[in-house]
């Protein structure tokens, strides 16, 4: 009897700390949209970048040109922006890279903010 209890009482503070957080903070659909407010990305926005973002950086690491460990691929589903973060070893690398991203991302836009660092022997 003693366990059946508990279970009751825990569903019941579940409950009771369900309906508090709903009174405080209402869901978005029980407020009207802001005409300045971005769109946030759906399921499928998110999806799609992540899935860009995965194909950017396989491509990268791909090619034989690139030497893509210091650089760091960000999707912006809600802007459908890819950028290039990190470093390379010469300016033909930055320019390959974004080229790559550019044919891998068809659709979004590629900034590419690659700094060109050369390696220490």
């Amino acid at each position: 009897m003693r366990p059946q209890l508990f279970h009751v009482a825990f569903v019941g503070a579940l409950g009771l700390v369900a309906g508090a957080c709903s009174e405080q903070r209402p869901e978005a659909t029980d407020r009207p949209p802001s005409a300045d407010a971005p769109a946030k990305p759906d399921v499928g926005d998110r999806t799609a970048a992540a899935t860009e973002t995965g194909d950017v950086k396989l491509a990268l690491s791909m090619d034989k040109t690139v030497d893509a460990s210091d650089i760091n691929v960000d999707t912006d589903a809600g802007t459908k922006i890819v950028t290039l973060k990190g470093t390379v070893a010469s300016a033909e690398q930055k320019a390959r890279a974004e080229a790559v991203a550019v044919r891998e991302a068809a659709g979004y836009r590629v900034v590419n903010q690659l700094v060109v660092k050369r390696k220490a022997d």
